[in-house]
């Protein structure tokens, strides 16, 4: 089924289907209270032509890209510690007059849509896009989809797996290069979210009654349990860059 592109800024009535979409996509507890998580929607509010929308036919929302302006000099150190790091600038201080690159956050696809190359044409579509208004391009803290099921390795490692084809070995990862991406760095603290042991619990449905390092399903490093009573789940990221332009391959 054909599909158009619109934003918030046009279709602001899809507001709650791209929080119920991106919510779909991730574990429950990622969109718990982080320093970037408690300013999202301000992203929206503030930056609602960066938050693309795919529809179909039906005016059902298919897929989404979320993301903000930002200043950057080109160089891996300049980059922000990752997702939340970026929502705070963008969020709290005053945007960017002539901003150096888009920094995406999320991109989202319907389960029922997936493998459509709708997550393509919406990347696409954002280097398109900042080939007019952000000459460095794009910078993308990647959640690799595959790596929950490896929460144990670093995720440096992790991101040089190869397959034998000597494509990258995560399915997520690997269309970004495949389109013409290259690896900045690595986000080790993109994403930093701190709750009582408590409610850690709650959601994994078995107590922790002691401190240390636990398994956390759908994340992609262990959950850090402390003496104060308090469980930190520290997300890291993979940074990617894309070049400005329609096609960089």
């Amino acid at each position: 089924m054909p599909t158009t592109l619109t934003d918030l800024s046009r279709d602001p009535w899809l507001l709650p289907e791209v929080d119920a979409l991106i919510g779909a996509n991730m574990p429950a507890f990622m969109s718990w209270e982080s320093p970037g998580n408690w300013r999202w929607h301000g992203m929206y509010d503030r930056y609602p032509a960066h938050q693309l929308c795919l529809v179909d036919g039906d005016g059902r929302l298919v897929a989404a890209a979320n993301g903000l302006p930002v200043r950057w000099d080109g160089s891996a150190s300049s980059l922000p510690s990752g997702s939340d790091d970026a929502l705070v600038a963008g969020v709290d201080h005053a945007p960017p007059d002539r901003p150096d690159a888009v920094c995406m956050l999320s991109v989202s696809v319907d389960p029922d849509h997936r493998a459509e190359g709708h997550a393509e044409r919406l990347l696409t579509e954002v280097r398109r896009r900042a080939a007019t208004d952000a000459p460095r391009g794009v910078v993308i803290p990647v959640r690799p989809t595959r790596k929950p099921r490896y929460p144990l390795i670093p995720i440096g490692e992790y991101a040089a797996w190869r397959r034998p084809d000597g494509r990258c070995f995560d399915p997520w990862l690997r269309t970004h290069f495949d389109l013409g991406a290259r690896q900045l760095g690595i986000a080790e603290r993109s994403l930093v979210i701190r709750q009582p042991v408590s409610r850690w619990a709650e959601f994994l449905g078995h107590p922790l009654p002691g401190p240390g390092d636990h398994l956390l399903p759908g994340a992609l490093a262990p959950l850090r349990v402390t003496e104060d009573g308090h469980g930190t789940y520290v997300e890291p990221n993979v940074w990617v860059h894309h070049p400005a332009g329609p096609d960089t391959r």
